[in-house]
């Protein structure tokens, strides 16, 4: 004899990456959205043409020249790591103050974001005095290299991650509490039972507490008591 077993039903899973994305887009002030959309432009300048190389070669058959340009990912040093680390930083700390997380930085969000914003610029405008440069390679020619309108952009972008910051700053918008972050599990305190006196200790206390006299008036008792009359007049 077979005995059917009830289906179990598959455990619900939390909402998709792009979900808890437009929730959390819904969830910030509209200071934070600005501040967003600048640390994304930030990211997307990443793309276009920040850098150009050329280079002049001499032959026997004449004069040669060519060019190309490059992306901050082709030209990838420790200045766009750093650019690249502020715009993802940023964009996740929004992220986590959309979905209510609680944390304190060190003079609050704006600050942090203004001083990203403002160290990422004057990475950008040490990398275009940088590149700016030319050199002779022996059998090649003359190589120089130069800067692109992308690289402007990404300083724009990051300008006005700093100017979003500061505009964070003076509004001063307040954390979210450690009671609405909710991948914080607040376990309430369990009221400690007071302490109850041994029992020899309460019956101790009985014995030494008076203990009213049960009997009744006797006629002794009676015939002592006196009442003042009031005088005739």
């Amino acid at each position: 004899m077979s005995t059917a077993t009830p289906r179990q039903r598959p455990a619900r899973s939390g909402p998709g990456p792009l979900l808890r994305t437009l929730r959390a887009w819904r969830a910030l002030a509209p200071e934070q959205r600005l501040t967003a959309l600048a640390a994304l432009a930030l990211w997307i300048t990443m793309f276009l043409p920040w850098y150009s190389e050329g280079g002049v070669a001499v032959s026997k058959k004449g004069v040669h020249t060519g060019g190309i340009t490059l992306t901050a990912w082709g030209a990838f040093s420790w200045v766009e790591a750093a650019v690249l680390l502020v715009s993802i930083g940023v964009l996740y700390l929004l992220f986590a103050r959309g979905e209510r997380r609680a944390f304190h930085l060190p003079g609050g969000d704006g600050t942090v974001i203004l001083l990203a914003g403002s160290w990422t610029a004057l990475l950008i405008i040490y990398r275009m005095f940088d590149k700016q440069s030319s050199k002779t390679v022996a059998g090649a020619g003359e190589i120089t290299s130069g800067i692109e309108w992308g690289i402007f952009l990404a300083l724009f972008a990051a300008v006005w991650l700093a100017w979003t910051g500061l505009s964070m700053r003076r509004i001063h918008r307040a954390e979210p509490r450690l009671g609405d972050d909710p991948s914080v599990h607040l376990r309430p305190r369990r009221a400690m039972p007071r302490e109850q006196p041994p029992a020899r200790h309460a019956e101790e206390a009985d014995e030494e507490r008076p203990r009213p006299d049960h009997r009744g008036v006797t006629r002794e008792d009676a015939e002592q008591l006196t009442f003042d009359l009031p005088e005739d007049r």
